[in-house]
């Protein structure tokens, strides 16, 4: 009987590790090429799973109990604790995860310092060896909860993740009740052995899914921003801009007036035909920055054509406009550039309305471009407002 229940709990440990490096794999593979940090975060936490397994496997090979324990705890309190961390640096990028480390460790050495003499199977064994477990995977959960943009997935992640810490507390109880030996060297012939194996396979998958469906999601996202950002100006592309312009137009509250600004950048073309085009695309590039600088942090930016650039300010005035457009008319007069001469300035003329209500944006776009085309007319390097629309 007990080595049938070694084969059963030994093959549930290698269904587990083959889970683990599975997953690692799969988030390393997402990310190769990504900037979304949380794949390299759970992958390092899906080996150091895998480790645990392992650990657990050929405790019985390992001379002492105590490095056994040692072991099996710290590897994964390491993986648990590399999901909170990555989470916790997802979704809060300033964070200080120093703390989060320290506490880890420090249950790691408590636990090999004193957890390993608490008598087997009793609640403070239990506790000491479980809790720990429970209290960082709902931390990882409340981190989700609160931080999230409630999206879906967020909401998904954080219910498995909610679940194992359950399942860890659930384990503090279950063992002293039931009298189950913890002791790692014995953890293969033991009944536990086969419902913790079989719960952790389940939920390592539920976690190893939610976590992935995450990543690839943030992934998706990334690629489709570099989709939409003009490679030039770094600014959105015209059709990028035109599609969240009018989602944010029609989401405006009742009575919501939006500034719109055009910019367009004077005597563009001879920057082209008589200092070639590495110059022209380093004026872009300059001018895109700046634009992008001036910008509240809800204002939308697009390069609409070639040297012509977009505004779209939500909750704006006159008074706004005009101050933007002064920056803009100031920026770029004072810029330098490595390819025109020292005493070649780049000047831009401007043209502003505000949309009203309801009003279309093609409708306010062509109201703006009328008064770009004045302060052109005007001598250029000017700013005119375009009239009210409703004397549009």
């Amino acid at each position: 009987m007990t080595d049938a229940k070694l084969t059963d709990a030994t093959f549930l440990l290698l269904i587990n590790g083959a889970i683990g490096l599975t997953f690692a794999a799969a988030f390393l593979g997402t990310t190769w090429r990504s900037s979304v940090e949380l794949g390299r975060w759970c992958a390092a936490a899906f080996v150091c799973a895998a480790a645990t397994v392992l650990i657990e496997a050929l405790a019985r090979d390992i001379p002492s109990v105590r490095l056994a324990s040692t072991l099996s705890f710290g590897s994964l309190m390491a993986a648990l604790s590399l999901i909170a961390a990555g989470l916790r640096r997802h979704y809060r990028p300033d964070s200080r995860l120093g703390w989060l480390g320290a506490a880890a460790l420090l249950a790691v050495v408590f636990t090999a310092l004193a957890g390993v003499d608490l008598p087997r199977g009793g609640w403070a064994q239990a506790l000491t060896y479980q809790l720990p477990f429970a209290a960082i995977l709902a931390f990882a959960a409340g981190t989700v909860l609160r931080h999230a943009p409630g999206r879906a997935v967020d909401l998904v992640l954080a219910g498995v993740l909610g679940l194992c810490a359950l399942q860890f507390a659930a384990k503090a109880v279950l063992i002293p009740l039931e009298g189950a030996d913890n002791g790692v060297r014995d953890y293969l012939t033991s009944a536990y052995a086969r419902y913790s194996q079989t719960a952790g396979s389940i939920l390592s998958l539920m976690l190893g899914v939610a976590l992935l469906a995450l990543v690839v999601r943030e992934v998706i996202a990334e690629a489709t921003g570099r989709l939409e950002r003009d490679g030039l100006s770094g600014v959105l592309t015209r059709t990028a801009f035109l599609e969240r312009a009018e989602r944010l137009a029609e989401a405006a509250p009742p009575g919501t007036r939006i500034g719109l600004l055009l910019c367009d950048l004077d005597h563009f073309k001879a920057i082209n035909d008589r200092f070639g085009h590495p110059a022209g695309d380093e004026v872009i590039r300059r001018f895109g920055a700046l634009l992008a600088a001036c910008a509240r942090p809800r204002d939308l930016c697009g390069r609409i054509g070639g040297e012509e650039f977009c505004l779209l300010m939500p909750a704006a005035d006159v008074e706004a406009l005009a101050r933007i457009a002064a920056a803009l008319r100031t920026g770029a007069e004072q810029m330098r550039f490595a390819w025109l001469p020292e005493e070649r300035r780049i000047t831009a003329s401007l043209g502003g309305t505000l949309i009203a209500p309801g009003e279309p944006l093609a409708s306010a776009i062509r109201r703006a471009d009328i008064a770009l085309y004045q302060a052109k007319a005007d001598g250029r390097n000017r700013y005119r407002m375009a009239d009210r629309p409703e004397a549009a």
